[in-house]
């Protein structure tokens, strides 16, 4: 009872400090108190000097006990298994019905609810992985999913690909270096970096409805491109592809309601012209949308009407250094995502910040050898447990180093239609048979008349 009473307490608490009146309020209580006084200014500022201490230390305080609590709860509760998509030899799908199931998997999500959850539990929202890995020019289709969701996963899978095959199996980076000294001592190298939206989240990428088309021939899918450049690894090589995706808030479009509605606003052109007293007057004068502004509201409004997931996108390259080419990572890869991209909406450019490429002229202009290495070890690190950045920043500044501070990883915002364009199984119209190995038989259901509860003793219970 004191426990559920302290609980009601704290979430009375926490609401009102969510308040900004609230904040102001006592400020102005204190800056009064302290003008009542007539003080001079340096009493002032020292009268409110222990307020302004208590507010950093609170706010520090705070962001660590949260970033503590939280990584004890990815310890607890961030069980997951790995599972292969098994490609069937034709997909008649397009990537509509994997925009189903990842709308499927956004109804996954799992957040704090009170006090309790969120200080004490540390819970945040769990995020999946798809990825897509090339071993030598063999091309893997795989999902991380939390343990106890799998079955509601793959029952999406299954009532939008039929012919697929979900299959766990062990987890391929467990054949990988685990640390960079690892990787030298293989005689390999490693290129990587982070993908991120070159524009604000509210315009969106070019979606799969944009490769589409009714004339066969001029069909198009994304994925094809990826295949392509995957499928030109060699051997001994490795190049994978993350996207980490958490489930967003359903109200993530609020955020944007002010540029939507400025978007929105009719354009004027201040005129002058001649009175009836020969006098110059002035006036507005409304100025037509052009076709493209007319499409950029449109397609804003489509992409916020969809549910989104908070996203981050990782590519990593390893290889034999005698055959070691980051160019083909770094421009390969690049240059698949470029298909995603418009001038008069978004599209995803490199996070320079965090590629491992540090040039003498790239800030701080310090130790660019020693900081390349730093963002090698990173990025080989997070791909590993496949990690997004901390939430907090006390989390951000605990995982720096002095040469490498973790407040250059970002992740934005990308909706069911984007994220399913970037990643879904290759349809009809993709070449695949040199890049994947395929199921050579049809799924099918099991005949009609099996038990359904077990073995023949323990049918014979229910009779």
């Amino acid at each position: 009872m004191l426990k559920n009473l302290f609980g009601h307490i704290l979430d009375v608490i926490e609401e009102l400090f969510k308040q900004e009146e609230v904040w102001v309020f006592l400020f102005l209580i204190l800056l009064g108190g302290a003008l009542i006084l007539f003080l001079p200014i340096k009493y002032i500022i020292w009268a409110l000097l222990p307020f302004i201490i208590f507010v950093i230390i609170f706010s520090l305080t705070r962001s660590l006990w949260l970033f503590w609590r939280q990584e004890m709860y990815k310890q607890k509760h961030f069980k997951c298994v790995l599972l292969e998509l098994r490609i069937p030899r034709q997909i008649k799908k397009t990537p509509e019905a994997m925009e189903q199931v990842l709308a499927a998997m956004h109804s996954l999500r799992n957040t704090a609810n009170n006090l309790g959850e969120k200080y004490w539990d540390g819970e945040i929202t769990r995020w999946f992985s798809l990825e897509v890995v090339s071993f030598g020019g063999e091309v893997h289709f795989y999902i991380r999913v939390y343990e106890k969701q799998r079955n509601l996963l793959e029952a999406a899978l299954f009532s939008y690909y039929s012919d697929i095959e979900v299959v766990e199996v062990e987890d391929y980076v467990n054949t990988f270096p685990r640390d960079l000294p690892e990787v030298y001592r293989r005689d390999m190298d490693l290129w990587g970096s982070e993908m991120v939206l070159r524009k604000e989240d509210l315009f969106p990428i070019k979606t799969y409805p944009s490769f589409e088309a009714e004339l066969e021939e001029r069909q198009n899918d994304p994925m094809s491109t990826f295949l392509e450049v995957l499928g030109k690894v060699k051997p001994s090589e490795v190049v994978g592809i993350q996207i980490l995706i958490a489930p967003g808030l359903d109200d993530w479009d609020k955020k944007w309601e002010p540029l939507v509605n400025k978007l929105k606003e009719p354009k004027t052109k201040k005129e002058e012209k001649k009175g009836a007293e020969g006098q110059m007057e002035s006036f507005a004068r409304f100025i037509a949308r052009s076709p493209v502004e007319t499409d950029v509201l449109k397609a804003v409004e489509e992409n916020l009407s969809k549910p989104a997931f908070n996203t981050l996108v990782r590519f990593i390259y390893l290889s034999p250094k005698n055959i070691f080419y980051d160019s083909f990572a770094r421009r390969g890869l690049s240059g698949a995502f470029n298909q995603y991209s418009t001038l008069h909406l978004n599209g995803f450019v490199q996070n320079y910040k965090m590629s491992t490429r540090t040039l003498i002229w790239h800030w701080p202009h310090l130790f660019p050898r020693w900081r390349n290495e730093y963002r090698k070890q990173r990025l080989l690190f997070t791909y590993l447990r496949r990690e997004v950045p901390p939430e907090t920043w006390m989390g951000r500044f605990m995982t720096s180093y002095p040469l490498n501070f973790n407040f250059t990883s970002h992740r934005f915002h990308l909706n069911i239609e984007g994220a399913a364009t970037v990643f879904h199984p290759p349809s009809l119209i993709v070449l695949t048979e040199p890049h994947i190995r395929h199921l050579e038989s049809r799924r099918m259901g099991p005949p009609s008349g099996l038990p359904i509860f077990g073995e023949d003793e323990e049918v014979e219970k229910y009779k």
